[in-house]
């Protein structure tokens, strides 16, 4: 009895600093298995001419990259730039990304999809902010970018890192070059 008591009162003590830890921290935590390796590779959220959409428009822009070597499937998956609306953006159902494949996703701030070209209903901001990728609730893949210059993008590293690149590759495996003072 004084063991159950003693882990009561453990778990109780405890509680406070769960309540206290970063979102952010708790939802990176989480990968949904099926969905791991699919990743943020890329994005740009001051576009001027490195991409133009359908529209002949240039657009913010996040590349998402399938690291595996399945097919993913990213019906009931979401992106969003809202940590108080993680469902901003969902996904079509069906929609697969092949091994090794990269989708481009714009962020126009249209609320449709258009023939063979994926718009969320938001765009990004160029002052910086936090993209979450998100499956049943759970994080697939969060990332924080800082202040945007115009037409250089935000690149995943060999080594798991982001940095600013001057070679942006939309849909191709990122060249990092980094962007000098």
């Amino acid at each position: 009895m004084k063991r159950l008591l003693a882990v009561l009162l453990a778990l109780i003590l405890c509680l406070p600093a769960l309540a206290l830890a970063d979102d952010d921290e708790l939802l990176s935590s989480a990968i949904e298995p099926e969905a791991k390796g699919l990743r943020i590779s890329e994005l740009m959220a001051s576009n001027s001419e490195t991409l133009e959409d359908s529209f002949g428009n240039s657009a913010d822009w996040i590349e998402l990259h399938n690291t595996t070597e399945e097919p993913i499937d990213l019906t009931g998956m979401y992106l969003s730039d809202s940590k108080k609306d993680l469902e901003r953006y969902r996904f079509p159902d069906g929609l697969i990304i092949e091994p090794g494949a990269y989708l481009i996703i714009f962020c126009s701030g249209l609320k449709k999809n258009v023939e063979d070209e994926l718009h969320t209903p938001f765009k990004l901001s160029a002052s910086g902010e936090t993209v979450y990728l998100m499956q049943d609730g759970l994080a697939v893949d969060i990332v924080t970018f800082p202040k945007q210059v115009s037409d250089i993008s935000y690149a995943l590293c060999e080594d798991g890192t982001y940095a600013f690149t001057i070679d942006p590759t939309p849909g191709e495996a990122n060249v990092i070059t980094p962007v000098e003072d």
